[in-house]
């Protein structure tokens, strides 16, 4: 390579380097990256006392990745090369047929799930009412042959039968179910939530456990609510040219009263918060997202009463239990900090379900409290 070229390339290097060292200083700070779903670091406050122990130099470093100039296209052109490069997946996220996004599922360690059985054991001992269990596999599960060959994915059916056979409440599988409408848009293919029609396949298989009616699915009129949603799992892989999901509610809601209570004190609740569906996290239009406690009370004055203790996965089937229960009180542990059973003893009770689905259950080391 002549001198020539060489002093070519330096000068372009150069002018990079400037270029996006001036664009960085002129460029105003976001606060929230809508295509990450998170906020974005701040500039820091330098003290001598952050300086000397290293945690300005860190946070600055922080600060300076996460406001780069143009980031969201960086992280768009890193995706779109690993692609380009042979590689299926980016940041552990696969791209698969029809635009859907999976994340492979890994193994947890078996002592977090041996302690929420124990803790589910505890609850069903400490009641006289009974006790239903369900856990609700995921797309990597369910749709496992979208993913590419050999994709690191491990079975959550084998955490299923495990739980279920380690466990003596009453179990509900939706594994069946579920793969048994594989071929239908029941998981959302940016999200890792099942969509309402996911949802209502699990609601009608814990209808027939816990031995009450549930509606057809032709009886519903579903309203599309979005056809705009980006969910989690879009927000960390970098695959920015795929099509966004819908979301559709098929319950209206109505002769419904609702309370909620996000920080002990009792506030209106709602069914659907469609404020949500102007925010990038949109799954929270369903009972407007997580919260402690909400308590639903419907027109259903003879019917059994539910508490249901649940992840985010409820949110979206809870409106298909309004006809089949008087009163349904839904606790997220997570948030939820007083007593379990003086809740039970105090609202008088007649089932309670636990469903959570299989990633967060063997995760979420909040479940021990069911016991308490």
């Amino acid at each position: 390579m002549s001198k020539r070229a060489n002093w070519v390339q330096s000068i372009i290097f150069l002018a990079f380097i400037f270029l996006f060292f001036f664009l960085n200083l002129i460029l105003p700070d976001k606060d929230f990256s809508e295509q990450e779903n998170r906020k974005l670091a701040q500039s820091p406050k330098f003290t001598s006392s952050s300086l000397f122990s290293g945690n300005f130099t860190k946070n600055f470093e922080t600060y300076t990745t996460d406001q780069f100039a143009f980031r969201d296209n960086w992280i768009t052109l890193k995706a779109f090369s690993e692609l380009t490069a042979g590689k299926k997946e980016n940041n552990g996220v696969y791209l698969c047929e029809d635009e859907t996004l999976i994340e492979g599922f890994e193994a947890p360690d078996f002592n977090q799930i041996d302690a929420n059985l124990a803790a589910l054991e505890s609850l069903s001992k400490n009641v006289d009412i009974p006790v239903y269990f369900s856990l609700i596999p995921g797309a990597s599960e369910i749709w496992s042959y979208k993913l590419p060959p050999n994709a690191p994915n491990d079975s959550q059916l084998e955490i299923i039968e495990y739980a279920y056979e380690n466990t003596s409440v009453n179990t509900i599988d939706l594994h069946g179910v579920l793969r048994a409408h594989a071929d239908e848009y029941i998981y959302y293919r940016t999200d890792h939530h099942w969509t309402t029609l996911g949802a209502y396949y699990g609601y009608a298989e814990l209808a027939k456990a816990m031995g009450f009616e549930a509606s057809p699915l032709s009886s519903y009129n579903p309203r599309r609510v979005s056809d705009s949603f980006y969910g989690t799992i879009y927000s960390s892989s970098g695959f920015s040219w795929v099509s966004p999901d819908s979301i559709d509610a098929f319950v209206d809601g109505d002769g419904v009263e609702i309370t909620n209570y996000p920080s002990g004190a009792p506030v209106a609740g709602m069914l659907y918060d469609e404020s949500f569906l102007e925010k990038k996290d949109k799954y929270s239009f369903f009972l407007g997202g997580n919260t402690p406690l909400l308590q639903i009370s419907t027109d259903n004055g003879t019917a059994p009463s539910l508490l249901i203790i649940r992840d985010s996965y409820m949110d979206s089937l809870t409106p298909f239990l309004l006809e089949n229960f008087s009163q349904l009180h839904i606790i997220d542990l997570r948030y939820y900090r007083n007593s379990l059973a003086e809740y039970i003893k105090n609202h008088d009770i007649d089932n309670i379900l636990v469903c959570y689905s299989v990633i967060n259950f063997c995760a979420d080391n909040s479940i021990f409290l069911l016991g308490r």
